[in-house]
């Protein structure tokens, strides 16, 4: 059985990187490729909201015997194969492996990406932060 008291305290970090991002959603891109600080917060930031994704994703397999998940791209497919993602597995596995990037290649990350994410895809963590509140409830 899932520990809901520790998935939730996991969500409210999950929110709280969500409207942290948000803050910065409107800024204008040249604004953001110039600066060092703002691109620093949003890319750490995103990663941590990454990895809570994963965190809580590989908590629920583990605590609800789902299987094994090597690989952060495995937590996304067996949460989908049980119905806690519920479609996009696609583009959660992408996200999944994205966090790989901005951990490791971060010499490597494009400004473009990390600001289209930050503009353009904060909802799909935001969709994926309400699937789990709702299989914890």
């Amino acid at each position: 059985m899932v520990d809901k008291d520790l998935v939730r305290s996991r969500l409210l970090k999950l929110e709280e990187y969500i409207n942290d991002l948000k803050e910065y959603q409107n800024i204008k891109f040249v604004k953001y490729q110039n600066d060092k600080l703002i691109k620093r917060f949003v890319e750490r930031t995103l990663q941590l909201a990454i990895e809570s994704c994963l965190d809580i994703g590989n908590h629920i397999i583990s605590d609800e015997r789902l299987g094994t998940a090597d690989t952060n791209a495995d937590i996304i497919r067996i949460l989908a194969e049980n119905d806690i993602i519920k479609r996009n597995v696609e583009q959660y596995i992408k996200m999944s492996k994205f966090r790989n990037v901005i951990v490791h290649d971060y010499a490597t990350v494009d400004d473009k990406v990390i600001y289209q994410i930050l503009t353009n895809n904060l909802k799909d963590i935001e969709i994926l932060f309400n699937w789990y509140r709702e299989y914890i409830n």
